[in-house]
């Protein structure tokens, strides 16, 4: 057996091997993936004294999506009356969005898209409503995204009530953000926002504005997770509030090793007011929105860890000794 010809084949193997490492080390495969998730349901309003009414309301949802290098989508919005669903359809940009089916609102295993879609059904005075919204992106190349959701309901609420009464809010709520990036330097980021508020009017009772912040709000709900925190604009946040996660928050990421993740199933959330408002009329705000912004850029040439450093040592070390022992 000729051993300095099969220990010159096999170093030549170990070069190739090494060469071969070096070549799939510097390929690294860019990406960034957004999710923001928000959804309410059996969500009321109710007093403890009297009956609370409608109207002049209107309930708003929309939704926008942009692909950078895709069909470019134009926003949607969609509004209707008070007690009437809000349904917006979905919008989506890229060339993962067939089949990505409408109200959809758990993580999708598409690539290369952005999409958002958001809805409110039902009546949050009589019944209780659901209101939920998705902003969702995947990017394998190079480019940006965006997504947007959301719902807004604005109008008078006119209170009749057989005496002063306390309101309160309360439903079950579920947030679902992940922000991810498989290449140093992409970016992702997502956000989701809630705000309830009772507001004075020129039709409120004469002691509204006593007991209103510099903006007329008698009474704001802006979950935190702070129990002790509250959001009654008069302080005494300990009476009432439930608050087991915050539906006001953000989260990103542009390293790999540090993916943001906040998940939750349905939780009760609940908050009243601390004084009883007059018998009168009121103005309500609701707001919900979602987004999710990523950004994937040109990956630079990849650094080699240090194992493939040492293959390569390797690989280049047993080429040398193949060229010095090859017959002359």
């Amino acid at each position: 057996m000729n051993v300095d010809h099969t220990r010159s084949k096999t170093l030549g193997w170990l070069g190739a091997l090494a060469a071969t490492s070096l070549l799939a080390s510097g390929q690294a495969q860019a990406g960034a993936y957004g999710l923001a998730v928000n959804e309410l349901n059996n969500f009321r309003i109710t007093t403890s004294a009297g009956a609370l009414s409608l109207a002049g309301a209107n309930r708003n949802a929309s939704d926008s999506a942009f692909f950078e290098g895709g069909v470019a989508v134009n926003p949607r919005a969609v509004n209707t009356g008070p007690a009437a669903n809000a349904d917006v359809l979905q919008v989506c940009s890229g060339g993962g969005c067939n089949g990505l089916p409408q109200n959809h609102y758990a993580p999708t295993t598409a690539l290369e898209f952005a999409r958002g879609d958001a809805h409110a059904f039902g009546n949050m005075l009589n019944g209780g409503a659901s209101v939920s919204a998705v902003a969702e992106a995947q990017r394998n190349t190079i480019g940006a995204a965006t997504a947007t959701a959301g719902d807004t309901l604005t109008g008078s609420v006119n209170l009749t009530l057989s005496s002063a009464g306390f309101i309160t809010f309360s439903f079950m709520g579920r947030r679902d953000l992940r922000t991810s990036v498989t290449t140093m330097g992409d970016k992702s980021n997502v956000s989701i926002m809630d705000i309830f508020n009772i507001s004075c009017n020129s039709s409120s009772p004469v002691g509204c504005l006593s007991h209103a912040n510099a903006d007329g709000v008698i009474f704001q709900f802006a979950p935190d997770g702070d129990p002790n925190n509250g959001s009654d604009i008069n302080g005494n946040h300990g009476a009432g509030s439930l608050d087991p996660f915050s539906l006001n928050m953000t989260a990103g990421t542009n390293d790999p090793a540090t993916g943001r993740a906040f998940t939750n199933g349905f939780a009760m959330f609940s908050l009243t007011s601390n004084f009883a408002l007059p018998a009168g009329s009121y103005t309500l705000n609701f707001s919900k929105s979602t987004r999710t912004d990523i950004v994937v850029i040109d990956p630079p040439l990849a650094v080699p860890e240090p194992g493939t450093l040492f293959l390569l040592g390797t690989g280049l070390a047993a080429l040398a000794v193949t060229r010095r022992r090859r017959p002359q």
